[in-house]
Parts: C-alpha cells; structure tokens; sequence
C-alpha cells in the first residue's frame, strides 16, 4: 500500500512537470509569431517600392537598408539545404561581375526565351567646388546624355538628361538639398538584358565618371522576368531559390514580407561583397514574386543588394 502511493504521487509530480513546460513552450510561440508579425509590418511598410528621384524620397530609400524588418526567420523558412548537389559558388564585388551574375541567376529561375528586364543604378551625394548646376552640366555632357534641362522640382532646384546608349535607355537625375549638397542618380535600363550586351561596360564606365566628378556613388541592380513556376507566389519564390542558391553558397534567409499576392525575401551571401546593413543583417540579395492580375502570370525580380524599382 505504501509503495502504492510512492507512486501515484511520483506520477502526480510528473503530470505537474509536464503541464508546466507546455505552457511555457505555448508562451514562447506566441512571443515569437508576435515578433514575426512586428518585422513582416516593417517591412511592409518599408520594402515595397523603388528609391525616388528627390532629396525627400532618396532619404527615405537609403532608411529601407536600415530600418526594414529586423526579425531572422526562423530555421524552418532558411533556403533549403542542398549538400548533396554539387555547388558552384559565385562570387562578386564590383558592377560588371555582379552583372554577370545577376544575368545568370536570372536566366536559371526565368521561364525560357522570358526577356530579361534590368535596371542598374549609380547614386550618392556631391558636396564639390564647382556650382551644382555647372557640374550637372558637366557630367551629362561626360555621359553622352547633351545637355541637361532645370527645373524647380518642389523646392529643389533639379538637372535632368536623357538619351539611349548602349542599347539602354540612360537618365541622370541631380537634385540640389541645403549647404551645397546634391543628389544624384544615374540609371541605365534595358527591357532585354540579353538585347543590351554593351550595358554592364557602360555601367562601368558611368561610375567612373560619377568619381571623377567628385561623387561618392554606391550602386544596385534589379532584374525583372517572367518566373518559370507559375504556381502561389510563395511556392515560386521557394523553387527560385532552389535554383539560384547552387550558385550562392551560404545564401541564408534574413527578412521576409507578404501580401495577397506578392512574396519576397532577403539574404545574406557571403560571397557577395556588395551589402547593406539592415538591423543586425548585411544583405546581398533580394528575390520577390508578384502575381500579375492582369494576365495571372508570376513575375519575379531579382535585386543587388536589394530591388529598387517596383515589384
């Protein structure tokens, strides 16, 4: 009888160890969806759409590799493993060897003969001796674009220039802030990167002319197509980067964001030396797919270190 009771109170004191670690365990998940829903409103709030051409909405872009979501996905939604598949790991720093491989990852997760939209970017502030207008002036007529045209864009004075070279159509954009500092933007963009095998040297040779002219430019690039999986957002978003991450070794997931019909995603690559700090995260890569409802097919969008443009 003793022994009876030894043990009915040592499985009472068991059942009572038991409940307790569940309810703990129920309290941490509901911590972490909260958090996981706090970063996926940041990132709504602040990843959807491209960096403006004003001092206003340029500041607001640069604050999009800061202050977007800053929650890590946890381990189940990193890009699946493939050690068993051979890798061919990548790398790249400057604008043409990027370029390179931004085309391939497009070309490998695009539906075939999809034409390959890009749009690559050169921006950052002049702060120089010369007047901001005459130094607009200079560079556009450096760039091949003639001369630039002013305007009181609200409240700021602004230089523009246009033409089409390389196969690519290119824009300079320079607004004048406050203290004699500008901001400028130089955009070469392409329908069909494939069409255009002459814009990763033009863009090449506009940064070097950003640097002589004593404008201290960081660049990014986006990469539109048609996706090959044509299924959920989501679904296509994953099989994309099944596809692209036998070539980005160490591609880890860092931010996320969703809506009815749109996924995308951002990472962290080692081996790729262009980033952004985005909370405690360097980011590399940002992969999105939107579904268009106007033909339902997928569109994705490739951006280094992160899309810039509308997807």
């Amino acid at each position: 009888m003793k022994n009876r009771g030894t043990s009915k109170g040592t499985l009472l004191l068991i059942g009572l160890c038991t409940a307790a670690i569940l309810l703990a365990g129920f309290r941490n998940v509901g911590a972490g969806t909260q958090g996981s829903m706090m970063g996926a409103a940041s990132i709504a709030a602040d990843q959807q759409y491209s960096f403006a051409e004003s001092a206003a909405q340029a500041s607001s872009s640069q604050a999009v590799a800061s202050s977007a979501g800053q929650a890590a996905l946890p381990a189940s939604a990193q890009v699946p493993s493939q050690e068993s598949a051979p890798r061919e790991t990548a790398s790249a720093a400057g604008p043409s060897e990027s370029l390179a491989l931004l085309t391939t990852l497009g070309s490998d997760a695009a539906l075939p003969g999809s034409p390959l939209r890009l749009v690559f970017k050169w921006q950052g502030e002049y702060s120089g001796a010369a007047s901001a207008g005459d130094a607009a002036q200079s560079l556009a007529a450096k760039l091949g674009l003639g001369t630039a045209s002013r305007a009181d864009e609200e409240g700021h004075m602004t230089s523009r220039a246009a033409a089409t070279l390389a196969g690519a159509h290119v824009s300079l954009f320079w607004s004048e802030l406050e203290e004699g500092r500008s901001y400028v933007i130089v955009t070469l963009e392409t329908a069909d990167l494939l069409k255009s095998p002459e814009l990763p040297a033009a863009a090449v040779r506009a940064g070097r002319e950003l640097a002589q002219a004593g404008i201290a430019a960081e660049w990014n690039a986006s990469l539109q197509g048609t996706a090959k999986d044509q299924g959920e957002p989501q679904a296509a978003l994953f099989s994309i980067e099944q596809s692209i991450s036998v070539r980005l070794h160490g591609m880890n997931v860092a931010e996320s964001y969703e809506d009815e019909s749109t996924y995308s995603r951002s990472y962290s690559v080692p081996s790729l030396e262009r980033t952004v700090s985005s909370g405690s995260h360097r980011l590399a890569l940002q992969v999105a797919v939107h579904k268009n409802g106007n033909n339902n097919t997928n569109r994705m969008t490739l951006g280094f270190p992160l899309i810039t443009i509308e997807y």
